[in-house]
């Protein structure tokens, strides 16, 4: 009896997670939300534009990332990168038409980010 409720209950679980997962973007009356959602995914540097990518490596060439995320909102692909040294860290910004644009940097001597 054991065995076969575990199976049962996972089998439960991971129905009720696919059903939320598809119909995530519904209303509370159950029709397709107008808005389309804001995707936001960690990516690897490798897969930033070439030119984006060209940039860092050129103007941050003695810093390291520690965060680099994609984020498509309704179709506007935008990148966001997080870099820093021993005194620094800095977060830019870009879209695939434009280059980096420093959103904010903060000396690690103020412990804060």
């Amino acid at each position: 009896m054991k065995k076969s409720i575990f199976p049962m209950i996972l089998c439960m679980t991971l129905g009720t997670v696919h059903a939320h997962a598809i119909n995530g973007n519904l209303t509370n009356e159950g029709e397709r939300s107008k808005k389309n959602p804001t995707v936001v995914r960690n990516i690897l540097s490798d897969k930033l534009p070439s030119r984006l990518l060209a940039s860092i490596k050129k103007d941050y060439k003695d810093y390291w990332i520690t965060a680099l995320s994609r984020e498509d909102a309704g179709g506007k692909i935008s990148y966001h990168i997080t870099v820093e040294n021993a005194d620094q860290i800095v977060s830019l910004a870009a879209t695939r038409n434009s280059g980096w644009a420093v959103e904010r940097i903060v000396s690690k001597e103020q412990g804060t980010f």
